[in-house]
Parts: C-alpha cells; sequence; structure tokens
C-alpha cells in the first residue's frame, strides 16, 4: 500500500478479475423432462439477485501447492463458490461441465456438489491423480456446504417474515417458502456416495429432504 496509512504515497490496487460469458448458437430450448429439471435447477429469489450483480467479493484461494511433486509453483485455483455459482447459474441438473485445464480440481468438484456430470483435461499427471483421490473423499465437505445453502434460504425468510412480507409460495419439496412461483419446485441434492469406477470417479445423489 506504498506508504501505508500515512498521505500522500499510498496508491490503489488493481484487485478485480473479470469473467467471461460465451455462448454457443442460439438460445437454449428445454424440451420434454429438460423442462422440469429446469425447474428442479433453479436457484432461490434472494441468490438470483446476488449471483447476477455486476461485483462479487469473496476470499482468493492459496496459490501454493501442498504435497505434490509438481514442477509448478502455483496452482492458479480460484475460490469454490465461483465454480459453484457459475454452474448453477448457467446449466441444470444432469448437464455436462467441461473443464480444460482441471488443475486442483475446483470446477469438477462443483459439479459433483450440484448434480451435473463434468470431464477434466490435466496435463500434468500428479495432479490428475490428486484430483481424483481427493474427489472420494470429499462426501461431507460438498453436502455441508448444500444444507448451508438451504439454512442461508431458510435465514432470509425469517427475515423477511419478521419484516412483515408476507407473499410467499411453498416448495413442498424443501418444506419451505419461496419468494416466487419459479422457486416453488427446486430439489437441492446431496451426495449419497463417491466411487472410483474404471476410469471414472462416479457420484450419486439423493434429493435433501430437510423433514428429516
Amino acid at each position: 500500500m506504498g506508504s501505508g496509512m500515512l498521505p500522500s504515497g499510498a496508491y490503489v490496487t488493481y484487485e478485480h478479475e473479470y469473467i467471461l460469458i460465451f455462448r454457443k448458437g442460439g438460445k437454449r430450448v428445454f424440451k420434454n423432462n429438460e423442462k422440469a429439471l429446469r425447474q428442479e435447477s433453479a436457484f432461490f429469489w434472494e441468490e438470483r439477485n446476488q449471483w447476477f450483480s455486476d461485483l462479487w467479493e469473496f476470499q482468493g484461494k492459496s496459490q501454493k501447492f501442498k504435497n505434490i511433486a509438481s514442477g509448478r509453483e502455483r496452482s492458479a485455483a480460484y475460490p469454490f463458490e465461483l465454480a459453484y455459482r457459475l454452474i448453477n447459474m448457467y446449466s441444470m441438473k444432469g448437464d455436462t461441465i467441461l473443464d480444460p485445464f482441471v488443475g486442483t480440481g475446483t470446477s469438477m468438484f462443483a459439479a459433483m456438489c450440484t448434480g451435473r456430470n463434468s470431464y477434466g483435461v490435466e496435463i500434468d499427471p500428479l495432479l490428475a491423480e490428486t484430483v481424483t483421490n481427493n474427489a472420494l473423499l470429499l462426501k461431507e465437505q460438498l453436502n455441508d456446504i448444500v444444507v448451508k445453502r438451504f439454512q442461508r434460504h431458510t435465514e432470509f425468510i425469517e427475515q423477511q417474515l419478521e419484516l412483515g412480507k408476507d407473499k410467499w409460495y411453498e416448495n413442498d419439496h424443501l418444506n419451505t417458502k419461496v419468494k416466487t412461483r419459479q422457486e416453488t419446485n427446486i430439489k437441492l441434492s446431496i451426495i449419497n456416495d463417491i466411487f472410483h469406477e474404471d476410469e471414472f470417479v462416479t457420484v450419486t445423489h439423493e434429493d435433501l429432504n430437510p423433514k428429516e
């Protein structure tokens, strides 16, 4: 920060990164059972307001490798929340996510967490092996992210009720109130099992049931 807290030698650092969104071809058309999956994959009203804003603020990711015998000194890793939001915003359950530079596997782990398929490409065999091994250990951690997402929504509802907001819809799958009709069929999925099969990591899911 230049001279620290003393004027006037301090300077402003450039700490923003841009996310570029591209679409191949025309607008996606949803047919048959895709329409139901799209509704199940919807996001909450308050998430929409936060996610589709022009500035996201969350803590960065450490760039240092830990216990990996790689010739690279930096991982180029990004926060899990970054991949998690984008996958929820621009895909639906059952879609396939491609990460051409897997690195530490963040995008693939976010795909697992959101019920999407994924393919990853990594030139470093040590990193690829580490990502596979790590994926098998992430069940509780990824499920905790989904549970906390639901808890944030219920906290939002409680705050709105305290403010006297009285227009709501019901989501019977999650046993909660929601702001709009488009949220009434949202289903959140948690991981039931993760196992290594042939050359793939296979993940099975089940619906989150807050009543249990």
